[in-house]
Formats: C-alpha cells, sequence, structure tokens
C-alpha cells in the first residue's frame, strides 16, 4: 500500500504516519520502496496504524502508546504488564473529571450569582 491508501484506511494523515515513522512507532523494511521510491507499507505496518489508532482512542498518549507498543514487541503483552499501565490512565482519567468537575461547579456557581454585569464573575 502506498502512503495515501493507508491513510484513507487508518484515519490518519500522511504527515501522521511519517512522523510515526521518523519517531520510530512505525518501521518500514528498507527494501519496501516501490521501483519509483514510494514507500510500501504492508499489513504488519496497517495493523499497528490500527493499533495507535485504538490506543490514542483511549486516550493514551504517544509515549504511553510507544511504552504500550514496546511491550508488544517484545512480546510481552500480558495483564501483567498491561494492568498497571491501564491503572495509571484510569487514576488520571479520575483526577481530570475531579479537575472537571470542580471547574463546573465554580462556573454554575458564577453564573447563578451573576446580576447585571458579569465581567466581576468572569475576570475575577
Amino acid at each position: 500500500m502506498l502512503i495515501g491508501e493507508i491513510a484513507k484506511k487508518t484515519g490518519f494523515t500522511t504527515d501522521t504516519i511519517r512522523w510515526y515513522e521518523k519517531i520510530g512507532l512505525i518501521q518500514l523494511d528498507k527494501k519496501t520502496r516501490g521501483k519509483n521510491n514510494y514507500r510500501v507499507y504492508d499489513q504488519k505496518v496497517l495493523e499497528r496504524l490500527v493499533a495507535i489508532r485504538q490506543m490514542k482512542s483511549l486516550g493514551f498518549t504517544l509515549r504511553e502508546t510507544e511504552d504500550l507498543l514496546l511491550l508488544e514487541d517484545i512480546d510481552d503483552v500480558n495483564c501483567e504488564t498491561v494492568s498497571p499501565i491501564i491503572d495509571s490512565k484510569i487514576e488520571f482519567i479520575n483526577q481530570k473529571i475531579a479537575e472537571l468537575k470542580m471547574i463546573k461547579k465554580k462556573l454554575e456557581d458564577a453564573k447563578s450569582s451573576c446580576q447585571g454585569d458579569c465581567s466581576e464573575v468572569i475576570y475575577n
């Protein structure tokens, strides 16, 4: 597959795919160039990009994704190795939820106390 085709299949832009290759998230065999010197992506790269897309949709950062892919690369994906990473992500999400609830409460309080010119609610 050429980059345009793999981009359509994964939903990533061609620039993102090139970036992932540059930082090492995906690797191409140096021999995988067409006669015109275009990169040719195989099924393995497609599957890896789909996995990256899934991790991204679950809120994993690029660094966390890299760590998870490394476990896959060394064939060490199991509950014992993945659970701490997931637990850490869940804790981060719980913290974010708490922060967002606090912000929501402050905004609701500000709105309910607003009378006339509400600039002091927003700017103070």
